[in-house]
């Protein structure tokens, strides 16, 4: 797929992201693929939320920032942070900050990748301290689908429950060290779509 035929879908996807998007929830800004040892990413990008089924919406906008380091080339280490704005007040609050560890299970540029990872948070998504699992998938070769699932446990809540996150999206090359991520993300009952930059270093 040439570079000039990634930026159309890109610009298409995103044109469609901010038309049919829609409370608080990190989006999954990470594929399987590995950085490598002493490689560095960072991740911008937003994402837009609401509650279903709501008859009466509240959307919300959500900012993101996720920096990684590859520790090694199996293993990963991200942090992220965020701010929530409800569209109808403006006023902005933090989301909370997280942190994960990533470890690769396979990661075949030319096929696909498999990692998994363990982590914990604070803020309003984990009703205070949470901590989570994560099971990540990624297609290498033709279409750059990847799929996610973050099971978390709230520290916090009046009794024990576990929490099922799913994403999946598109990690749309535009060079060798930068891609666009589109994708959706549902926790019941939350929703978003999102959208980022992500950048190698």
């Amino acid at each position: 797929m040439s570079r000039y035929v990634r930026i159309l879908m890109a610009v298409g996807l995103l044109a469609g992201v901010l038309l049919m998007s829609t409370g608080c929830l990190f989006n999954l800004f990470q594929t399987a693929k590995m950085l490598g040892a002493g490689n560095v990413a960072l991740t911008l990008g937003t994402g837009l939320m609401n509650i279903l089924p709501d008859e009466d919406p509240n959307w919300n906008l959500t900012p993101q920032a996720r920096l990684t380091f590859g520790l090694s080339d199996t293993v990963d280490l991200g942090m992220q942070t965020g701010a929530l704005v409800p569209l109808s007040t403006g006023d902005f609050g933090w989301m909370g900050a997280k942190g994960d560890l990533k470890f690769s299970v396979m990661d075949d540029p030319e096929t696909f990748s498999l990692a998994m990872g363990v982590g914990a948070g604070y803020g309003v998504e984990f009703l205070n301290w949470g901590v989570f699992g994560e099971v990540l998938f990624s297609i290498n070769s033709t279409l750059p689908l990847f799929l996610a699932y973050q099971p978390t446990i709230p520290l916090e809540a009046d009794e024990f429950a576990v929490w099922h996150h799913f994403a999946g999206g598109l990690a749309l090359p535009i060079s060798d060290t930068a891609a666009i991520l589109l994708i959706v993300d549902y926790r019941d009952p939350l929703f978003s779509f999102g959208l980022a930059f992500e950048i190698g270093f």
